[in-house]
């Protein structure tokens, strides 16, 4: 009988060996062919010899195996013999295959290594056979010898191979070169634990990742599938875009969940088959053996763990992949859109708000389809057990699923109003952040807060709307999950009952645990469809996005004139530029309103063009035309779409200056020789040589480091060095002193000038008559028409009236005259430096209390008592059915009401956790926690802005605060309710099978030590993830304001690159942490295995002294109480991750200091300023303790004075204007501004009362109303706002709208213009924009005098970007309302002559300063005199930072 089932045995092994051998010669001969022609990439090595070795001898083990054959006692048949000589010919495949491989390919052979295992199995389970049927088998059969070689091989093929060569091992990630139980069980990233463990890990410490995922193939295939989308599209369009891009990575997921489904649903059959074998008294009536019951449970629970793993994995890889795409479709639509249709805070938010709506759909509908599979697996399971009653499960699904279509059909409308609200927020506080010097200039500080606070409030509230919908879903599916397992078993129980029967243990609980099958997926179900139709709101969005309007270019490209020139090149000079490279011929841009008209213009080559006129007539929008930046009516041709181009507001991306310079260069290598031409030319050699990096020092974002003159200075270098046949130069001197700006225009324009050697064609933009004589043609544009061309000497002597629409004068121009070389960093942070301490790694526990005191004490206790009572009612019904079962049929109804109220109680708390985590503790933090974070950077310093890039600030108000509206509350809440459930848990587990309680201290201890490893690393990855997304954010935003120039240049391949480059880097810390999760997940999936398997082994020993009730409720609550420890573990590691946001928020809080200092607690009366006298007394003031520039002021300015502060770039005239503004402070002497220190006075009351200012660059946010633009707090009436600007000149240019009818919605609340976004208004020149600017400081001089207070005036360089024209009425307009009333007006003048024309003779003063001191305080002759002595280029010149 024994040898008969050790030969059946046997037998069955070597069919297994034979199908084995056959599928590994099968496909080892394909790998072999695939192999034949590749190339060597990795260098022998002992590793490759050792393999040689070892498969050679495991050959040789085969062969002595087939030989051994002979020697057997045991009747072999012609099946082992086939089942060892085909083993013998594997293995010599296997050499073969294995030196190939090991040659040719960076990965071990997954072939190879997955046999290996596959033998190993077959060995294990033929060695006790071979034991038992021979005596001598050690002897006879070498078959330990084949277990010890097949492992040596196995683990040798599975080390990562050393000797890659190193062209190809840099661009090689280490999941690429692991094995595949390597990447199954992610053993590739434990170098990453051990250095995150040891180290601070740093985003140049991480790895790379799979070449799969690079965003470069990516992008390619998301936008050739975009191209080729089905028209007309639908709601549906995107979606079926990325399905078909990623169609792969889609499916690769369908195996490993299938297999997880399969392993799921035996885990009640093997406890259902544990129960009856402990219960049966004969051993020979069953259908399972103790043994086969044990292996049966080791290969479900670690075939359950595997599948998870993988399957999750490849969920993850569909998740970058579907962010990749999605980022780069709105990316690509970014650069084709027009500059002025693009709004910063909406590319941002599709970013990162909808994009991470998204990114988890491929998860969703997999769980989808694979939740519907578990209920209908799930239901045949359970009418095999409960007959009929299967359908009270489905009757309650039915009745959910009504709550949950109800979800669906609500759930996108309010969740796209939420996005929306979320999108109006970070644009208005992007639109701050850039803004934020001229905002605390202006005093406007609190009222932008104020505003961006309400827009906060307005988001939490479309937030509720979408979260009443969530807690309405939860009840239903809570219901389901509840209700249906008890109503079934009570049904049950009760007809069982009736027919006088009991209701038995195995039943009892085996129906407990389908039910829970049932429930779970059938509510996962509900779940994932209200929220892939939620989803379905960002992919609306995202696709609204794509489908606007594209920038069209219809420019023509001049193909023959680069040919004609070179043909001309030895004719005159004249004859040279005889060739057209911009020609317009009936140009008209605009609809409603026309900017340009009928425009009829030819430049030829090596000509210099100026183009002239009063504001708003034109000048600019005609640059754009060339550059195809506007759409138009008529042609326009070029030579060349490569044009240099300089706006009028320079663009600098955040980089080095050298960077900068050769930023749209052609070649790779920068032409040093040139490069130095160049920075001479532009006269930025001494600023380079007074930085401490030189040319390596990061100008910061949007230039902030550098004053207006280098900037300009900057991108005229910038534009020098691509060496482009044509160059626009829109107003480019403006912001530069008269020396600096003689000395460019000679070396440019001069005759032995850069351009006339370029042979370059300038058209240039300017009013300043000066420019005119260099010119060959001088266009002057009226109302967006040509009114004169032609010389300007032909021009002023044909129509002398010319000078009233352009007049100008050598005045002196300056910069920002901001001496702060020493505010510039080493090297600016392109985002936030990372604190090297060691709570990176070990965390921060006094983050939990205050996010616990955000979210507000009152809101937590209820949230941990709501849990308490959850986490007691939802597992006591376990011990109670167990009691139940146990008991005599007498009791049945006290159970069976019993069941039903501990269920109900449990539903209740649940319903209050989720209420109070969505509705209490998350709007209360998120409103909290935004306050802190506003606030904190609100009053941040001026000197924060210039070391911290705009696009890292920024992405603490999205990404960030996004995890604190949506994860960390309820991760909060799930580690409370894991933790309760837990100690519930292992008292009942105590009190039925004290035995069993001892694997909870076992597997607490494992878990410590994984979660300690796990957790200091992941921490990490965490803050370097949310780090890491502000490249991407800063990349954006800075493609958003450099799109014109980008295109200009053609700089969109290398724009491409560098955003390719940057969403990498991004990408990294991210897939490395999802990774991580996975690693944690199988590790302690593993861990449940062995207890589980642990479990069903110890009921087979224990099966004589162990009652089905107790077997049954032991299964069922130590593999619960040990998922509930894993589940802790997993929830608590998530919520110190997520609570990543949190640090940041508090770090910054923390770290940097508010602008007021504790001792200016002093507040005057509101009628303070009363007369306007303002007296410096010694004042010396610095940005460090370094460098000093302002030295020893004394000067005292009378009331209704007017005062112009005069003085080269660099000579302190705006470091005045910013002392008396408190964002410069004094190192000694005191400001006293009529009887007061303002040294004591808080800064906030300080610009908003005492001081009216005007910059330079006028604030203005296009996306708010024009109301808000001119009057931030919202106060005024409608007919004091248009009686202003009305006196600016302005109300007329925006009452000009044909049909204000169809403006919107005009009720009795609004008003059909004030209350229109700037957007949808009449376009702005610079100069209207500056006259809005002054309306704005004529509305706060109006609520500042209602107090009794009168505000002093101060312009910096308020007029220096404007034309002659527009200066005069600006002055005039301050003059009548300001200066004739009484008010003190401090003046930083830019034209001289036009600012002391102003002037009263004997009451108004003029200052001259120099290096920081007053030099002289005179008159108006005075001052001209100097003036004129100052503007003679008498040397190089001089400017600073």
């Amino acid at each position: 009988m024994a040898m008969a089932r050790i030969a059946s045995s046997a037998d069955a092994v070597a069919v297994f060996s034979i199908l084995l051998s056959v599928l590994f010669l099968c496909v080892a001969v394909f790998r072999l062919w695939r192999l034949r022609r590749a190339p060597t990439v990795v260098i022998a090595g002992f590793q490759g010899h050792s393999k040689t070795v070892l498969s050679i001898l495991f050959a040789l083990s085969s062969l002595g195996r087939l030989l051994a054959l002979g020697n057997s006692t045991l009747n072999e048949t012609n099946l082992h013999v086939a089942s060892r000589a085909l083993e013998l010919a594997a293995a010599l495949v296997l050499c073969i295959l294995s030196w190939l491989k090991h040659r040719r390919s960076v990965r071990p052979s997954d072939t190879i290594i997955l046999y290996l295992v596959a033998c190993l199995i077959r060995d294990c389970f033929e060695l006790p056979s071979t034991i038992r049927g021979q005596s001598d088998w050690l002897m006879q059969d070498p078959i330990l010898a084949q277990l010890v070689l097949e492992t040596s091989l196995l683990a040798t093929e599975n080390l990562q191979k050393d000797l890659i060569r190193k062209s190809l091992n840099d661009d090689i990630s280490s999941e690429e070169k692991s094995s595949i139980l390597g990447r199954t069980f992610f053993w590739w990233i434990n170098p990453i634990l051990y250095e995150g463990y040891h180290n601070v890990l740093l985003s140049y410490d991480l790895p790379s990742i799979d070449t799969k995922l690079l965003s470069k193939p990516t992008r390619i295939a998301a936008l050739h599938a975009w191209e080729r989308r089905l028209r007309p599209e639908n709601r549906m369009t995107l979606p079926r875009v990325l399905l078909k891009c990623l169609k792969r990575p889609f499916l690769f997921a369908i195996p490993p969940r299938l297999f997880l489904t399969f392993f799921r649903y035996s885990q009640p059959i093997i406890i259902r088959q544990a129960i009856i074998f402990v219960t049966t008294d004969e051993l020979r009536n069953q259908t399972w053996t103790g043994p086969g019951l044990v292996m049966a449970a080791i290969v479900i629970y670690a075939g359950l763990a595997i599948s998870t793993t993988v399957y999750q994995h490849q969920l993850n890889k569909f998740r970058m992949m579907i962010r990749t795409a999605l980022i780069a479709l709105i990316h690509d639509k970014t650069m084709n859109s027009y500059a002025e249709t693009i709004s910063e805070g909406k590319v941002l938010t599709l970013t990162n708000n909808d994009v991470d709506s998204i990114d988890t759909i491929g998860e969703m509908l997999h769980e989808t389809w694979g939740q519907v599979l578990e209920v209908l697996i799930g239901i045949v399971m359970l009418t095999w057990e409960v007959g009929w009653f299967s359908l009270v499960p489905i009757f309650i699904i039915f009745l959910c699923s009504r709550v949950s279509q109800y979800v669906a059909r609500n759930m996108r409308s309010r969740q796209g109003g939420w996005n929306e609200a979320t999108q109006n927020r970070i644009s208005m506080t992007s639109s701050a952040i850039s803004a934020i010097k001229n905002i605390k200039m202006l005093g406007l500080q609190d009222a932008i807060s104020a505003h961006i606070e309400e827009l906060r409030r307005i988001e939490l509230q479309k937030a509720n709307a979408v979260r009443w919908m969530s807690i309405a879903y939860n009840a239903s599916a809570n219901a389901n999950g509840m209700f249906a397992p008890v109503l079934t078993l009570v049904l049950y129980a009760i007809s069982a009952k009736t027919r006088g029967n009991k209701l038995d243990v195995g039943t009892a609980f085996t129906t407990i645990a389908i039910l829970t099958m049932v429930t779970h997926p059938a509510n996962m179900v509900m779940t994932f469809i209200p929220k892939i139709i939620t989803s379905f709101a960002s992919f609306e969005r995202i696709q609204n996005f794509l489908l606007e309007p594209p920038r069209q270019d219809y420019r023509i490209e001049i193909s023959n004139s680069k040919a004609l020139s070179e043909s001309g090149s030895s004719e005159s000079g004249s004859d040279v530029t005889s060739y057209p490279v911009v020609n317009m011929e009936g140009l008209s841009v605009g609809e409603s309103r026309l900017a340009l008209e009928n425009i009829n213009l030819t430049v030829k080559e090596g000509s210099v063009i100026v183009l002239s006129g009063a504001t708003a007539s034109g000048k600019s929008i005609l640059a754009y035309s060339i550059l195809g930046e506007v759409p138009y009516v008529g042609t326009v041709a070029v030579s060349s779409k490569r044009i240099g181009y300089c706006s009028q507001i320079p663009w600098l991306p955040n980089g080095s200056i050298k960077q900068i310079i050769a930023d749209f260069h052609d070649d790779s290598i920068i032409d040093l020789a040139w490069y130095k031409t160049v920075i001479d030319a532009c006269c930025l050699m001494k600023d380079i040589d007074a930085l401490p990096d030189g040319d390596e020092t990061f100008v910061g974002s949007r230039g902030t480091n550098l004053s207006g003159g280098q900037r300009q200075r900057l991108a005229l270098a910038r534009a020098l060095f691509a060496r482009t046949a044509i160059l626009i130069l829109d107003d480019p001197f403006s912001a530069l002193d008269g020396r600096t700006e003689n000395q460019i225009v000679d070396n440019l324009f001069g005759s032995e000038g850069l351009f006339g050697e370029l042979g370059t064609t300038v058209i240039l933009i300017s009013n300043s008559t000066q420019y005119f004589r260099l010119a060959d043609e001088v266009i002057v544009l009226e109302d967006g028409r040509i009114k004169e061309q032609g010389k300007w000497n032909e021009l002023a002597s044909r129509d002398p009236e010319i000078l009233k629409i352009i007049t100008s004068e050598d005045g002196e121009h300056k910069g920002l005259a901001i001496e702060r070389s020493d505010l510039l960093p080493q090297q600016q942070r392109s985002y936030d430096d990372v604190t090297v301490d060691s709570k990176r790694k070990t965390g921060d526990s006094s983050l939990y209390g205050y996010y616990i005191k955000a979210a507000g004490l009152g809101n937590s206790a209820l949230m941990i008592a709501c849990t308490v009572t959850y986490s007691f009612f939802i597992t006591f019904p376990q011990y109670w059915v167990k009691m139940w079962t146990s008991s005599g049929s007498s009791n049945d109804w006290f159970y069976i009401g019993g069941y039903i109220i501990l269920n109900f109680i449990a539903y209740v708390a649940t319903n209050g956790i989720a209420w109070t985590i969505h509705l209490r503790m998350a709007p209360h933090s998120g409103l909290v926690l935004h306050s802190k974070l506003l606030h904190t950077i609100a009053c941040a310093p001026l000197l924060y802005f210039s070391m911290t890039d705009s696009g890292s600030i920024l992405n603490r108000f999205s990404q960030d605060l996004q995890l604190v509206d949506k994860q960390l509350a309820a991760a909060l809440s799930s580690v409370f309710i894991q933790i309760f459930k837990l100690l519930v848990q292992v008292i009942l587990l105590f009190i039925s099978q004290k035995l069993l309680t001892f694997t909870l201290p076992i597997c607490l201890v494992f878990v410590y030590v994984v979660q300690k490893v796990y957790l200091r690393t992941s921490r990490q990855l965490r803050l370097l993830e949310l780090e890491s997304r502000s490249i991407v954010s800063i990349d954006l935003l800075e493609t958003v304001d450099g799109l014109a120039t980008i295109r200009a240049f053609e700089g969109q391949s290398k724009a491409e690159s560098e955003h390719l480059y940057r969403l990498d880097e991004s990408q990294k810390p991210f897939y490395l942490l999802l990774c991580l999760q996975c690693w944690l997940k199988i590790v302690l999936d593993l861990l449940v295995a062995a207890v589980a398997v642990g479990v069903i082994a110890l009921a087979v020993i224990l099966r004589d002294t162990t009652s089905g009730g107790q077997v049954g409720m032991a299964l069922n609550i130590v593999l619960i109480a040990n998922t509930t420890l894993l589940r802790l573990i997993q929830t608590w590691t998530n919520l110190e991750i997520s609570l990543g946001a949190i640090a940041r928020i508090k770090g910054l809080e923390d770290e940097v200091s508010p602008e007021d200092k504790p001792s200016e607690t002093v507040v005057p009366p509101e009628t303070w300023p009363s007369s306007g006298t303002v007296e410096f007394r010694s004042v010396s003031a610095a940005y460090n303790t370094e460098t000093t520039v302002l030295e020893d002021i004394l000067l005292r300015i009378e009331p209704g004075q007017k005062v112009v502060i005069c003085g080269r770039s660099g000579s302190g005239k705006s470091s005045l204007i910013l002392t008396l503004l408190r964002l410069l402070d004094t190192k000694s002497g005191s400001i006293i501004v009529d009887g007061v220190n303002i040294g004591l006075v808080p800064r906030s009351v300080v610009r908003e009362r005492c001081f009216v200012t005007v910059p330079q660059e006028p604030l203005l946010f296009n996306q708010e109303s024009l109301r808000f633009n001119v009057d931030p707090t919202e106060t005024l009436s409608n007919d004091t706002i248009i009686e202003i600007l009305s006196k600016v000149y302005l109300w007329q240019h925006f009452n000009s709208i044909p049909d204000q009818d169809e403006l919107g919605d005009v009720n009795a609340c609004t008003h059909p213009i004030l209350d229109r976004a700037i957007t949808s208004l009449p376009p702005l020149s610079v100069g209207q924009r500056q006259l809005l600017a002054l309306a704005r400081a004529l509305l706060q001089v109006y609520v500042i005098n209602t107090l009794g207070a009168k505000p002093i005036i101060l312009l910096d360089e308020a007029t220096s970007s404007l034309d002659s024209s527009t200066e005069k009425m600006i002055l005039d307009i301050i003059n009548e309302e300001l200066a004739s009333k009484g008010h003190t007006v401090i003046m930083v003048a830019h034209r001289v002559g036009a600012a002391v024309s102003h002037l009263r003779e004997g009451v108004d003063a003029v200052v001259w300063m120099k290096d920081g001191r007053i030099e002289k305080v005179g008159d108006v002759s005075d001052i001209m005199n100097m003036t004129e002595q100052t503007t003679t280029p008498e040397e190089g010149s001089t400017s600073g930072l």
